[in-house]
């Protein structure tokens, strides 16, 4: 389902970016902590128009979460649907609220300690076999309020886009752990481990969107 509402949010930008020039619509690429991407943008009327966009980026980094080490890639895939609201008749500056939907997600593992054991818990096992590991995912689903600059019909060229908000959705956290080491820690170890990784992934709930972008307008 994820994968369906991604395909046709991307649809929805393409179509968008498809029109006639006569429609006044508007492409851009820009970037920031959503990911690079594209994006497309109409006008309603003077005061209020629409943009979709789609944008990712990877990254991976190491992590602590009490005294357990663990190395994780962040994927960062999502559009957005937002509608814009410009209450200054010669200004582009705008109000825009909206939803990105998502596929964001970190996939880590743990790493052994300098004496050769995983930490689960309050327990220490030998690493004899595959790492634990945990899956962090966002709300497919995240409401977005910002401020921004940019996508009001003003005249045909390029102009820049400018976008400061915030998104907001609750991390959910799962985590593995291979049988072997389920013979060698209890399954309330394994519990306060998982808490311990949803605890530290807890503040991030609001998310900081700040982007900046090139855009051109064909009418």
């Amino acid at each position: 389902m994820k994968q369906v509402k991604l395909a046709a949010l991307a649809a929805t930008v393409m179509v968008m970016t498809a029109g006639t020039q006569a429609e006044a619509q508007e492409i851009y690429a820009h970037g920031g902590t959503l990911g690079a991407g594209v994006g497309a943008a109409l006008p309603l009327n003077s005061w209020a128009g629409v943009h979709a966009e789609f944008e990712g980026f990877g990254l991976s980094r190491s992590f602590n979460v009490d005294g357990n080490q663990y190395d994780g890639h962040l994927k960062l895939l999502q559009g957005g649907l937002y509608v814009d609201l410009f209450p200054f008749k010669s200004s582009g500056f705008r109000v825009t609220a909206g939803a990105l939907i998502n596929d964001d997600e970190v996939t880590a593992h743990a790493v052994p300690n300098a004496q050769g054991n995983y930490k689960i818990g309050d327990a220490f096992v030998p690493a004899v076999g595959a790492a634990p590991s945990t899956t962090i995912t966002l709300p497919r689903v995240m409401p977005y309020l910002g401020i921004g600059y940019g996508h009001k019909p003003v005249s045909k060229g390029f102009g820049v886009t400018f976008d400061l908000g915030v998104a907001y959705g609750r991390p959910r956290t799962s985590y593995s752990v291979p049988a072997i080491y389920s013979m060698l820690a209890t399954q309330a170890n394994i519990d306060q481990e998982e808490q311990n990784i949803s605890n530290k992934v807890e503040r991030y709930k609001v998310y900081p969107v700040v982007q900046i972008g090139v855009s051109y307008r064909f009418n």
